[in-house]
């Protein structure tokens, strides 16, 4: 498989566990199958990078961008290390009791069993992807360009110019590059969150319920 496949398998599995859960069958998949791609969480975060990007008039700051940088790298290895338990531990657990010709009542825990790692580590990737996307789109204000000093720059060559239409032009393509970056980056970001909290609680939940199949009484 090569690299854009790999890519857009993974982007299109992680998408497909955000709404599909471990014991879901393909009938309820497809009833909780997003209508127009996007699920509500994220039509929601859609809709405030939009605004913040709008509203927003000066961009990220240089220290702003390091600390989200230096977070993000950090969170890439902890969830690479976790990825790495996770395939280790699967590897050690013994899949032949839930075999439907050895007991056809214990395949259905298997099944959920398997999915939850498959669901888990895809997702792990997944935020792995999400964490270096968010680096390359803050480093850009971490250059040493000056943007702000070559602006400038052109406007004043525009308006020695004397052409208010291309000044025009300017302005408003100025504002919307600056806004789709800007609307881009927070949307990934509140992304990376929000897959990261959905990812720990279902991990939580899957460790409560180990907890709970000791019964002490």
């Amino acid at each position: 498989m090569s690299f854009r496949e790999a890519l857009k398998s993974l982007v299109s599995d992680a998408h497909l566990f955000q709404y599909a859960e471990v014991n879901s069958t393909t009938s309820n998949i497809e009833k909780n199958k997003p209508r127009y791609y996007f699920t509500k969480i994220q039509w929601g975060i859609l809709m405030i990078s939009v605004v913040v990007s709008i509203t927003t008039v000066d961009g990220f700051g240089k220290d702003f961008a390091g600390y989200v940088v230096s977070a993000l790298s950090l969170f890439a290895g902890l969830f690479f290390s976790f990825i790495l338990m996770l395939i280790d531990k699967f590897q050690k657990i013994d899949f032949s009791p839930y075999k439907k010709d050895v007991n056809a009542q214990l395949m259905p825990i298997g099944v959920r069993l398997k999915n939850y790692y498959k669901k888990a580590t895809t997702l792990s990737f997944y935020i792995i992807v999400l964490a270096l996307l968010c680096i390359l789109l803050l480093s850009a204000s971490l250059l040493s360009i000056p943007f702000h000093e070559i602006c400038q720059l052109v406007e004043k060559i525009i308006s020695a110019s004397y052409i208010d239409v291309w000044k025009t032009i300017w302005e408003i393509s100025s504002f919307i590059v600056k806004s789709i970056y800007r609307g881009v980056s927070i949307y990934f970001l509140l992304d990376f969150l929000w897959i990261t909290l959905y990812l720990l609680s279902s991990f939580f939940d899957y460790v409560g319920s180990e907890y709970d199949k000791v019964k002490l009484q």
